[in-house]
């Protein structure tokens, strides 16, 4: 049986430090995300050098969404990358993705967006996807303004970030709506089925998220009457033809792992230009470690080049 990389060993005890040093564990949803808040700047301390990075408020669906707009050295107006952060549909801040999205905007020189999408349980399912929906439209409205394509939109996230980077490009596709140019979707929730050979392996969380913790999630993002199988919740059961070109970082030691296999074999019966990349040694929740897991950064970077890979041959046509 292969062994975890040591230098993300390393930065999962290191977190579990800085909880301890923090408060501990917290014992609730709402304590856990100020800390999420707390420790984030741990992880983000010396990222790839980008121009700027500025925080304001958009309004969609009615109501105020915080937004990270990361702006690189020398700006590409050719796309934009729309970044969703992980925590299950219900923790998580933009805070926690700070690193990948200077990496992004440092490697590819495209702007990029991170949302405080809805959360659940106070915001349960659709709810995030229709932020998401509504801020691909918003950076439509505006993206000449702020110096980008707002119509060449990458969606792209880590674990729950991921599912709603697929998901809302389904909604969009259902909606009849302009469709996200390229996905990119990291170690990210796909299916309901609890029960893979990932989740036995590594259920227990000794690497990180758990298997109880997902069933919590499930439960919060779920609302009653609605079914996990859901195209839109769980996307292994939806058709996933005509989908832009995408991107699956898998970590090994990620109880979600075999839903990136799962995702990555029936993509790969469509026509959608599909890059998979399966990362050995690495854990869930990898992009916030880099810092401090060269493999890691190297895997982010991988992304990056897919981001402008697709973004030339847009600029092509």
């Amino acid at each position: 049986m292969r062994s975890i990389d040591p230098d993300m060993l390393a930065a999962i005890k290191k977190h579990k430090e800085l909880q301890d040093a923090d408060s501990g564990v917290p014992s609730t949803l709402s304590e856990n995300r100020l800390q999420q808040d707390r420790l984030a700047p741990h992880w983000s301390a010396g990222a790839p050098q980008v121009a700027s990075v500025s925080d304001t408020t958009i309004q969609i669906n009615g109501v105020e969404r915080h937004i990270r707009i990361y702006r690189p050295l020398t700006v590409d107006p050719a796309a934009v990358i729309l970044f969703l952060h992980g925590g299950g549909w219900a923790r998580g801040t933009i805070s926690t993705g700070d690193w990948a999205c200077h990496t992004f905007a440092a490697e590819t020189n495209l702007t990029v967006i991170s949302l405080a999408y809805s959360l659940a349980p106070e915001a349960p399912f659709p709810a995030a996807i229709n932020d998401i929906r509504a801020a691909m439209d918003w950076c439509a409205e505006n993206g000449s303004a702020l110096g980008f394509d707002g119509r060449r939109i990458f969606l792209t996230g880590t674990s729950a970030g991921g599912n709603l980077s697929l998901t809302a490009a389904l909604a969009r596709r259902q909606h009849g709506e302009f469709m996200p140019i390229g996905l990119g979707l990291l170690f990210g929730i796909f299916g309901d089925n609890l029960d893979t050979d990932s989740y036995r392996q590594y259920g227990p969380g000794q690497y990180g998220l758990s298997h109880s913790r997902m069933e919590q999630y499930f439960k919060w993002y779920v609302p009653t009457g609605t079914v996990s199988r859901d195209p839109l919740i769980s996307p292994l059961y939806a058709d996933l033809s005509g989908l832009p070109a995408t991107f699956i970082g898998i970590a090994e030691f990620d109880v979600l792992r075999d839903d990136s296999f799962l995702l990555a074999g029936k993509m790969a019966a469509t026509s959608t230009p599909l890059t998979v990349r399966y990362y050995e040694g690495l854990a869930h929740g990898y992009a916030m470690y880099a810092r401090a897991v060269p493999a890691a950064q190297r895997a982010l970077s991988e992304t990056a080049v897919f981001f402008r890979d697709v973004t030339s041959n847009c600029r092509e046509r």
